[in-house]
């Protein structure tokens, strides 16, 4: 399995991944929202593809903010049924958590399972005063600092751009 950034072909392979892997279009639309909006990020998007061509996962790393402070959002993260529970899904958010560290990124946010995301070093955002704009379970908000300190002084409500109301 290759894991790179997408490409403009890639477009409707990314959007089939998310179609299969969420039984719904809401996210395959979230994808191509935020790819059309200021916090899309190339580098922080990636594929996962098979040896055969075949895109198996896809996954998004994107610009927000929390309260005026730049950060990112992981999401949607999406790997077609047949390739599930081979380890695509948590190779690809490793490799945008390693991608947004190397370029200097501070923090991800991300909305999700909270017995998936812990085991790559997310923790309950309310801890830190970070809060979602919308109604949500503390447990599955969650934030990860990409580097030792870099939650110090961080608080606030955090702001989705525009894209994310697609879904």
């Amino acid at each position: 399995m290759q894991i790179r950034p997408e490409k403009f072909k890639d477009a409707a392979g990314i959007r089939t991944v998310h179609q299969s892997a969420f039984g719904q279009a809401a996210e395959a639309n979230l994808v191509e929202a935020i790819r059309e909006s200021d916090g899309y990020i190339a580098e922080f998007s990636l594929v996962a593809v098979s040896e055969q061509g075949e895109i198996a996962g896809h996954g998004m790393l994107s610009r927000i903010t929390i309260d005026g402070i730049p950060s990112l959002a992981l999401a949607p993260v999406g790997v077609k049924p047949a390739w599930q529970r081979k380890g695509i899904g948590g190779e690809l958010i490793r490799r945008m958590i390693e991608a947004a560290t190397e370029a200097g990124e501070q923090h991800i946010i991300v909305l999700g399972h909270d017995s998936y995301y812990p085991q790559f070093g997310f923790e309950r955002a309310d801890r830190y005063g970070i809060i979602p704009p919308f109604p949500v379970l503390p447990e599955v908000f969650m934030v990860l600092a990409l580097e030792r300190g870099a939650l110090k002084g961080v608080s606030g409500t955090v702001e989705y751009p525009e894209s994310f109301n697609t879904v």
